[in-house]
């Protein structure tokens, strides 16, 4: 009995940490050569090594390619440029049915982020499923089968949708993730006189460089609560992230003072890069 239960005790510190790397770390990981020179390039070496052996199961979010990847000075022109369309078909005498939906703009990625992409799949890292929501969700696609880490079934599934959508609800709550660029977008269209139209015309309407920067911070910090809310959702072990504010300060979701409250609200543990690879030198 006792040798039964060391085996299983053993399994069980044995069994990959799952960990849902932010943008500012996953090229890290992915290519550690990138961090060549720097304080944390062994850090990030020895996380890219426990990847590729099966010690990290490593996910990214969605939002990496559907936000992260528009470039820096076009996030307001393409999400602005979003329609919410109708289309109106009849398949019979009498019979008409009427498609509502969002068109958002395609926009073709960044060779490096897609060499990113590509790498990170084969080294078995996925995407995960961030919060949906009739209108302003944003779906990857073209990539295949395989992209997507899937979610569990049954009652499982359910509880993971929930969790997922709970905490960006929260978040939102908050005034933090998306909560900011929508705001943004609604004074822009209320500027405009066009108070009414669905919130992400609204980015299209900036006036001057400053209210761009605006609109790329805000657009970032959506990803941000986003990749925050999946992370929960899929019940992964660790977020790793260097983020810790920038720009934004106490109004995003990685600040200190907000990591607290998912730490202690969220059971959310956060780890930068080098703070991982001294867990997995550790773990037996």
């Amino acid at each position: 009995m006792r040798s039964s239960q060391t085996e299983a005790n053993t399994t069980l510190l044995r069994s990959p940490v799952k960990v849902t790397f932010d943008t500012n770390t996953l090229s890290g990981v992915v290519d550690p050569d990138q961090q060549f020179g720097a304080p944390d390039h062994v850090a990030y070496q020895a996380v890219h090594a426990a990847v590729k052996v099966g010690q990290v199961r490593g996910f990214f979010s969605e939002g990496v390619i559907t936000l992260d990847a528009i470039g820096r000075k076009e996030k307001a022109a393409v999400l602005g440029a979003a329609r919410f369309v109708s289309e109106a078909t009849s398949t019979a005498p009498n019979q008409i049915t009427i498609t509502l939906g969002p068109c958002w703009k395609h926009v073709d990625l960044d060779p490096r982020i897609r060499a990113r992409i590509e790498t990170a799949r084969e080294m078995a890292m996925r995407a995960l499923i961030g919060p949906r929501r009739f209108g302003d969700s944003l779906v990857v696609r073209g990539y295949g089968e395989g992209f997507y880490e899937p979610y569990p079934s049954g009652a499982a599934f359910v509880a993971a949708v929930d969790a997922t959508n709970a905490l960006d609800a929260a978040i939102v709550a908050r005034g933090l993730g998306r909560a900011q660029v929508i705001e943004l977008a609604k004074f822009f269209s209320e500027r405009d006189g066009a108070a009414g139209e669905w919130w992400p015309q609204g980015l299209e309407r900036t006036r001057n460089t400053a209210e761009s920067k605006k609109v790329r911070l805000a657009v970032n910090e959506w990803a941000d609560g986003e990749a925050l809310a999946a992370h929960l959702g899929y019940g992964n072990d660790l977020f790793c992230t260097d983020d810790r504010g920038g720009d934004l300060g106490d109004r995003s979701v990685l600040h200190p003072s907000h990591r607290a409250w998912l730490s202690e609200t969220h059971g959310v543990t956060f780890v930068n890069i080098a703070e991982l690879a001294e867990r997995l030198a550790t773990t037996p």
